[in-house]
């Protein structure tokens, strides 16, 4: 059965800003983990350091590991509000425990460490999110969930600081890597193309720059398995001299016909050709 996930508070400092010692814990089965942080500041201004995992079956501790070297400067994704650590069932077999962090700054970004049995100890598998928190969903109705993520990739390529918000992907826990699974769900994809296809048209009848908009727009055309679609609009746009440089605020280039040559070697460096 599966226990309910707490957060325990252990004062060990005084004064104006009081320093506390956070263990997160959640089970499953025989399965116990715990993330345990050193958190200081008030909620304007919080701190963490010394992250340190320990996983129990049975009762038994059977793996425990200090996490400052790849955590120094992060904080918990739910940072101690609700608990960030959480022991489940990704790929139908043993339980795994996952931990969630957010590295800070101003873009980004949301981190997921997953631990999974192997032999007599635990091994870490890990997936970068970017700047949107995954969130969990059971799409299929398996025992397999998967996570509901975004694309930031076309932000620095192509400028479009939005983009990513219509790039939703797919992806699921299975043979300890995530492995992205979108093609699979086209109803996801579907809504943020038409969204995309909306936005060139607007851009295009004020004017504007479309080059931004583009780019993630034949993107979905590949996960939907229609990429001749997203190339007409391409084509259009290189017609109707919208593929120059002097339209936006800021053009990321290349542009004119060498737009359509980066594309697709873009779309192959990031796996959607």
């Amino acid at each position: 059965m599966r226990c309910a996930a707490a957060l325990l508070l252990l004062l060990i400092g005084a004064g104006t800003v009081e320093a506390r010692v956070v263990v997160e814990q959640d089970s499953r089965g025989g399965v116990r983990a715990e993330l345990s942080y050193d958190r200081a500041g008030d909620e304007f201004s919080r701190s963490y350091r010394d992250f340190a995992l320990r996983v129990h079956e049975d009762g038994a501790l059977v793996f425990e590991r200090e996490l400052g070297n790849c955590c120094r400067g992060y904080a918990p994704a739910r940072f101690g509000r609700k608990p960030s650590i959480a022991v489940r069932d990704l790929d139908g077999g043993e339980p795994e425990v996952v931990v969630d962090f957010y590295t800070g700054g101003a873009y980004c970004c949301w981190l997921t460490f997953v631990y999974r049995a192997r032999g007599d100890t635990y091994a870490r598998s890990s997936k970068n999110w970017g700047p949107k928190r995954q969130r969990s969903k059971d799409l299929a109705g398996g025992p397999k969930p998967e996570f509901l993520a975004h694309d930031d990739s076309f932000l620095e390529a192509y400028g479009c600081n939005f983009c990513w918000r219509y790039l939703p992907h797919l992806w699921r826990f299975d043979g300890g890597e995530f492995r992205d699974v979108t093609r699979r769900y086209p109803a996801r994809v579907r809504p943020a193309a038409r969204t995309l296809r909306r936005k060139y048209f607007r851009a295009s009848a004020r004017e504007d720059d479309v080059k931004p908009l583009l780019a993630p727009y034949v993107a979905t055309t590949y996960l939907l398995g229609e990429p001749r679609t997203g190339w007409r609009l391409v084509r259009r746009a290189l017609r109707r001299g919208e593929l120059v440089n002097h339209r936006g605020r800021y053009d990321f280039c290349p542009c004119g016909e060498r737009y359509p040559k980066r594309l697709r070697r873009f779309l192959r460096q990031t796996g959607y050709r």
